[in-house]
C-alpha cells in the first residue's frame, strides 16, 4: 500500500481503499456520498454522549435528516469528507473525517469523529493522513480545528501527524492549526 504522499506524487490520488491499523485491523474507507445520509444518522445514534459532546461541543441527541444531508452533500473539492466502514459490516460507518474550505482561501476547517468502539486504534490518524493528502491536492495549505481542552485523543491525533502545529485558546476551546507543507514529491 502506498502512502498518501506517494499517491499524491503522480496525481493519481486514491480516494478509497483500505487502511491498515497498528493492531492489524484492515478498514475500508471512501469519500462520503449523498446516499450515506441515513447511515450517518445511524452512526450518530451509536455514539456516546461524550463523543458527541467532543465533536459538537454540546448535546445533540439525533442528527436530523436535514443536517445529515448537509454533511453528505459535498462538492468534493472545497467540502470533502472520508468515511471509514466497519470491515464486518461494510454499510456501517465507523468514522467521518472532513474539511470545509474557507471561501477564497487555502485554509479549511477540519473535523473528525470516530465511533467509540474504534477509538484509540489509530483509525482517526490514518484517515486524517488520507484527508490531508487530498486537501493538499485541492490547494489547501492549512487545516484548523476547534477542540475542547479535555479532548486528549484529538489533541494527540494532531501531534501524531508530525506537522507544524499552532494552538491557542479561543472561547473555551483550543484552536489548533496545522500547516500542510508541500511534500518533497509535490
Amino acid at each position: 500500500m502506498r502512502t498518501p504522499e506517494e499517491e499524491g506524487s503522480d496525481n493519481t490520488m486514491v480516494e478509497e481503499g483500505t487502511l491498515m491499523l497498528v493492531d492489524g485491523a484492515v478498514v475500508p474507507f471512501r469519500p462520503i456520498r449523498l446516499d450515506d445520509a441515513a447511515a450517518l444518522q445511524v452512526f450518530h445514534a451509536g455514539l456516546s454522549v461524550q463523543s458527541v459532546y467532543f465533536r459538537f461541543f454540546g448535546f445533540l441527541p439525533e442528527l436530523t435528516a436535514e443536517r445529515a444531508h448537509y454533511f453528505t452533500d459535498l462538492d468534493g473539492t472545497n467540502r470533502f469528507a472520508l468515511v471509514a466502514l466497519d470491515p464486518t459490516a461494510p454499510a456501517t460507518i465507523i468514522a467521518v473525517i472532513r474539511y470545509d474550505r474557507e471561501e477564497g482561501t487555502d485554509r479549511a476547517e477540519y473535523a473528525a469523529i470516530v465511533t467509540d468502539r474504534w477509538q484509540g486504534r489509530g483509525l482517526g490518524t490514518a484517515l486524517t493522513q488520507r484527508l490531508i493528502a487530498i486537501a493538499r491536492r485541492h490547494g489547501i495549505h492549512r487545516l484548523y480545528a476547534f477542540v475542547l481542552p479535555d479532548n486528549d485523543r484529538m489533541l494527540h491525533l494532531f501531534r501524531d501527524l508530525h506537522l507544524p502545529e499552532h494552538a491557542r485558546p479561543q472561547d473555551g476551546s483550543m484552536r489548533v492549526e496545522l500547516d500542510l507543507p508541500a511534500t518533497e514529491e509535490g
